[in-house]
């Protein structure tokens, strides 16, 4: 049989040589993320650009150093020796989370700030839109060991199902303050109101107290009815005017006056009737 000789295929070329690795560092950055400028400058240049070609991901930052491999006339960044920054971890849509000194950051991928934490203290921020903390199925509870502050520019509205508590002091088991849909009760050994105006719209009000004291440079009262009911009542004033258009009544088991100086009296009649004597007593008497 008659040995064929099989044409030799030809060998692929071998790829380009990449150049000697060596190292560079990041002295800018692009707006194409998948470049950096490096500080060994071509001619003409202050610095050459360079594209990433790393399997892992990689944020660049100034100051990093590299591991740098030409081919041809383009450089590429194929490792990194030592990062300025530590590295960060990115997230979907674009954010990331790192270390940034002794704080953990999580940015969004315009590098806004979201959470922040370091030493025991954290932060959390939405700088375009909603901040929702949500449990659908259980409770959201927000402790602090100092103060707890809640800053708006503009309208704050709490919204409970069934009612709202406050509470305050160690010892507090019972809420100083109640509001359900239907009642709102303020309970405390002291209540203080301090105001330039109030005002109290109401159908009905009670007061019950042991003791009502009341001090003011005025008092004005307009009702249709004014019912008084006391055991005792004491009145003490330096002068006291009393007007009634129609009837002014007293009804008394014992009445008594009593007069230091003078005692006028100015009707047009007068009847005085008594069912048994009538005295006067003066040292004169002038009828007439």
């Amino acid at each position: 049989m008659a040995n064929r000789m099989k044409a030799a295929r030809p060998l692929p070329a071998p790829p380009p040589d990449p150049g000697p690795i060596r190292t560079a560092s990041v002295v800018a950055l692009d707006d194409d993320p998948a470049q950096v400028h490096l500080d060994e400058p071509a001619p003409g240049r202050v610095s050459t650009p360079a594209r990433l070609a790393l399997a892992t991901s990689y944020r660049p930052a100034l100051g990093d150093r590299v591991l740098v491999a030409a081919s041809g006339d383009d450089l590429y960044v194929i490792g990194v020796l030592h990062a300025a920054r530590p590295p960060a971890l990115t997230l979907p849509g674009g954010g990331s989370a790192s270390l940034e000194g002794e704080a953990l950051a999580i940015r969004d991928a315009a590098g806004r700030l979201l959470v922040r934490f370091a030493e025991g203290a954290a932060e959390i921020a939405a700088p375009d839109g909603d901040l929702t903390l949500a449990a659908p199925l259980g409770r959201v509870v927000v402790r602090a060991g100092l103060d707890l502050e809640l800053t708006t520019e503009g309208t704050l509205v709490q919204r409970a199902g069934h009612r709202v508590e406050v509470r305050a002091g160690d010892d507090a088991t019972t809420p100083q303050l109640r509001i359900d849909a239907a009642t709102t009760a303020i309970e405390a050994t002291r209540v203080e109101v301090r105001a330039d105006a109030a005002q109290l719209t109401t159908g009905q009000a009670t007061v019950v107290a042991r003791r009502v004291a009341t001090t003011a440079a005025e008092i004005v009262e307009t009702v249709e009815r004014l019912e008084v009911n006391a055991t005792r009542l004491v009145e003490r004033t330096r002068d006291t005017f009393r007007e009634a258009s129609g009837l002014l009544q007293t009804r008394a088991g014992r009445a008594r006056t009593l007069i230091e100086d003078a005692y006028a009296l100015w009707s047009r009649r007068t009847t005085l009737a008594s069912r048994e004597e009538t005295s006067i007593d003066g040292s004169k008497v002038l009828l007439g």
